[in-house]
């Protein structure tokens, strides 16, 4: 039996305004919550939520509020990526990021598929 971990990304194209995030951050928990490795990638408007209090706001019931589920995740080592490119179309400046969430490229991505990373897209 393989000994590995089973991967999973999770690509988040929606910001704190939607539902779509707040889904994708319950899933990505859960997994993680399960044993996976996940990997939170967030691209075009969904790296609006790198900035500091973005998600401060949203809370879709039934859900737990979005910040907090960000944070839970990233603190239980849930790994949160942002599309650099898409960081930077939008002119969002690093000072205001979240340390939590790191710029990357597709290149992040691309390792976990890869790596044999099943995907979730919201």
């Amino acid at each position: 039996m393989n000994n590995e971990k089973r991967k999973l990304v999770v690509i988040v194209s929606g910001n704190a305004n939607g539902d779509k995030s707040t889904v994708g951050f319950t899933m990505a928990h859960a997994a993680h919550s399960a044993g996976m490795d996940v990997l939170v990638f967030l691209v075009s408007d969904g790296v609006e939520l790198c900035r500091e209090g973005a998600s401060d706001l949203a809370h879709v019931t039934p859900f737990r509020p979005l910040s907090e589920l960000m944070e839970d995740f990233a603190e239980k080592g849930g790994t949160i990526a942002a599309c650099g490119s898409c960081f930077q179309y939008r002119g969002m400046k690093q000072e205001h990021n979240l340390p939590k969430v790191q710029i990357s490229g597709v290149t992040t991505l691309a390792a976990w598929l890869a790596a044999g990373a099943t995907t979730v897209s919201l």
